[in-house]
């Protein structure tokens, strides 16, 4: 039997949530877990950014592609060691903006940074644009790349909503990973919006591909970040 009449209204710790998803309806393919977080700010605050990266314990999903951005000759030679899926300046940029590179993640070196402007167009609407405060522009290339490539995600408020939306898991995870995967991705979020707000959770809801939504306990998951 599968639950599809979960009660919406009502709230669940992350462990309660996380047993209701094996009783959701089967998909042909891997379901993701995903999490969408209202954040508790006020109206002129939602034009600030609430963005950063997280390591989560677990990884999941395909092994990620990640582009990295610099010029310097060994820095170059160091990414495609740890499998960047291309590395590089003048080429890798025209790549990207001709839609030629497959990627998830793009990083930087921070010399680079003015050089790579053009590429705002393309990846800024995604946000998918290095950026310091996630972790993608950094000297050390190789540990950026493995970071990416290993559980390392980043995440963005979206601009005038005050949501952050993101992917924690599959539904084939064992329980606790999932249960620690949602609450390194929450701890990451609430870090960051705490700058803006003491209170920043206003709604946690977890979600399947095809399963219904389930509302988390505010209440507990703060009391345990």
């Amino acid at each position: 039997m599968s639950n599809d009449n979960v009660n919406k209204t009502e709230v669940r710790t992350v462990e309660q949530a996380v047993e209701l998803i094996p009783t959701f309806k089967k998909t042909k393919f891997t379901s993701s877990v995903d999490i969408d977080i209202v954040l508790n700010l006020k109206e002129k605050q939602m034009k600030e950014s609430v963005r950063g990266s997280i390591e989560l314990p677990h990884t999941f999903g395909s092994d990620k592609k990640v582009v990295v951005l610099c010029a310097d000759t060994a820095k170059i030679a160091d990414a495609k060691k740890v499998g960047a899926v291309a590395a590089g300046l003048d080429d890798v940029v025209e790549g990207l903006m001709e839609g030629k590179i497959e990627f998830d993640v793009v990083v930087a070196t921070p010399d680079v940074m003015p050089k790579i402007v053009k590429l705002g167009k393309v990846l800024g609407p995604k946000g998918l644009m290095p950026n310091p405060k996630n972790g993608s522009v950094g000297e050390d290339v190789k540990k950026m790349v493995e970071a990416f490539k290993g559980g390392k995600i980043s995440f963005k408020m979206e601009q005038g909503q005050a949501t952050i939306r993101g992917k924690v898991g599959t539904v084939d995870m064992k329980s606790e990973e999932l249960v620690a995967n949602i609450m390194a991705y929450l701890k990451g979020v609430v870090n960051e919006a705490r700058k803006l707000s003491a209170s920043p959770l206003k709604k946690v809801i977890l979600t399947t591909t095809m399963g219904s939504g389930i509302k988390l306990d505010i209440n507990d998951i703060m009391s345990r970040i």
